[in-house]
């Protein structure tokens, strides 16, 4: 496959940009800046380290992939070449484009590729899945380089070029060596934008400078976020034209943004956000499936919806593991989040032998809608009969504290509210939180070998029908498992000033392409 056979449309592949946009991009004008309002603190410079969306946001500016995908999810060319498939599919060849360095000036290697790509396997839930696979790798020189396989896998590049997190965003291999488990410090990338680390200050700003490093090319000479924590705040810089683009305006402020003729407010993401209860299967009370149960059937997706935003066409219910734009989309297994009836809830907790240990959730506050939800879930929880805390944190510190295992009294947790867009759960490969492998799945660790083995069996069925079969499979048993409990879709909706160009449909946050007119 070769990099000018692409696809237009809503695509993370820098060759897929609109052809106007590609027109604007050689009328840059120097010395613009695009101000961007963040929702979220920027903690950490890993993006293989955390899935936060921050980091996932920094990483896509700072660091490209070898492979991107469209709106279909099929895998084009990005920083590759293309590549070739041989031995039947027992193996596969990736040629670097010429030309391609990181931001310090170094050449992209075949060697920082390798590297990169086993840092990643060794964390993400597709990369895992990809590495039950993988041989080894052969260098074969300094743009070309061989991935030899077990047996044929033909999802392997859509391994390579998945969109969510965690991304195989390729590092220097002196990053790339640096322990999965431990932060990498540096930030060399070869993205579009080169961060400035002297100017970044946690909670408060980030910034980057233009570097036409890697394929996806910057309309801007600057990017700058900013962090407001307040939304009427953010709302206020952006009329005023202080900022120019907010990422996740609080939708209660929407009809007043959607008043002012200088403001844009539309659906970026088109696969919708999707909100969820992860639970903590390690400790009590949730590692008792019947409790896990009992908050199942006790939920209403609609009170956690309704408490986030009022406007009724904003709310999606959705009782599937997938996400309703996904072909394996489907209530099989949901009854459990049908029953909705507290005195059921309440009857399931004392069978369980529930004994009042303490259930803290962790609650981000500074994003409306999942404080909305912690809320939510505290009061409900509560008249379950169960002992709740709610801790009132920033998503910084959620996301440290959710890697503790410890018990509840010695700085771990028992739940918090997430959401990911409905390309992070589009089929098993890269559904994080769908996976069951204890130690190895994401944070809350649910352990069920059978839905892992499903997911492997997905991976090795080449015929489509079969295919989702497994996959409906694999929900009916996380139904029974529960590693959370799925609490809809909301529209996810972002807000810019008219003067921006080039703003392109996409599944994350991404920032190239956009300039000022």
């Amino acid at each position: 496959m070769k990099r000018r056979n692409f696809l237009q449309g809503a695509s993370l592949a820098a060759s897929a940009l609109p052809a106007f946009a590609r027109t604007s991009l050689a009328q840059k004008n120097a010395a613009k800046t695009l101000r961007i309002i963040h929702n979220g603190n920027l903690a950490s410079l890993d993006p293989i380290w955390t899935t936060a969306p921050p980091t996932k946001d920094y990483g896509f500016l700072t660091f490209d992939q070898l492979l991107a995908v469209d709106s279909n999810y099929v895998p084009h060319p990005q920083m590759a070449e293309g590549w070739t498939a041989e031995d039947d599919g027992k193996a596969y060849v990736l040629g670097l484009r010429e030309g391609l360095t990181f931001h310090d000036g170094e050449p992209v290697r075949s060697s920082d590729c390798i590297a990169s790509i086993q840092r990643w396997g060794a964390r993400d839930g597709f990369g895992q899945l990809m590495m039950k696979f993988v041989d080894g790798f052969d260098v074969l020189d300094d743009r070309r380089f061989r991935i030899k396989l077990k047996k044929p896998f033909a999802l392997l590049p859509a391994a390579l070029g998945k969109s969510n997190s965690s991304q195989c965003f390729i590092m220097p291999e002196r990053m790339a060596k640096v322990d999965p488990m431990k932060q990498v410090t540096e930030t060399i990338g070869s993205g579009p934008y080169r961060f400035l680390k002297s100017e970044f200050v946690s909670g408060a700003h980030a910034a980057w400078a233009d570097s036409i490093a890697g394929g996806r090319i910057p309309a801007v000479d600057r990017i700058e976020w900013s962090f407001i924590s307040d939304p009427s705040t953010a709302m206020a810089a952006l009329q005023a034209g202080e900022q120019d683009y907010w990422d996740a305006p609080t939708l209660d402020l929407v009809q007043v943004l959607k008043s002012d003729p200088s403001i844009v407010v539309s659906p970026r993401n088109p696969t919708g956000s999707y909100y969820m209860l992860q639970l903590n299967h390690t400790q009590p009370p949730f590692n008792n499936p019947k409790v896990r149960q009992a908050l199942a059937m006790a939920v209403d997706q609609n009170d956690f919806l309704k408490s986030a935003v009022s406007d009724p066409s904003l709310i999606k219910p959705c009782t599937s593991y997938y996400g309703s734009d996904s072909p394996y989309f489907s209530d099989a297994g949901a009854d459990i989040l049908k029953i909705k009836s507290l005195d059921k809830a309440k009857a399931l907790i004392k069978e369980s032998g529930y004994a009042g240990e303490k259930v803290v959730i962790l609650g981000v506050m500074e994003s409306p809608a999942l404080a909305a939800m912690c809320q939510v879930a505290e009061d409900l929880m509560r008249r379950m009969g169960m002992n709740v805390e709610l801790v009132a944190m920033d998503f910084a510190t959620m996301a440290q504290r959710r890697t503790s295992r410890e018990p509840v009294d010695k700085g771990g947790w028992s739940l918090f509210v997430t959401v990911w867009t409905g390309s992070d759960i589009v089929n098993p490969a890269v559904h994080q939180m769908l996976r069951a492998g204890g130690s190895t799945a994401w944070f809350g660790w649910p352990s069920d070998p059978e839905m892992e083995a499903l997911r492997d069996q997905w991976a090795n069925a080449t015929d489509l029908p079969e295919q989702k079969k497994l996959a409906i499979a694999l929900q009916v048993e996380a139904f029974k498992t529960l590693p959370y409990i799925p609490l809809g879709s909301l529209v996810s909706l972002v807000a810019y000033r008219k003067n921006l160009t080039g703003v392109f449909p996409c599944p994350v946050a991404a920032y190239w392409n956009i300039g000022k007119s």
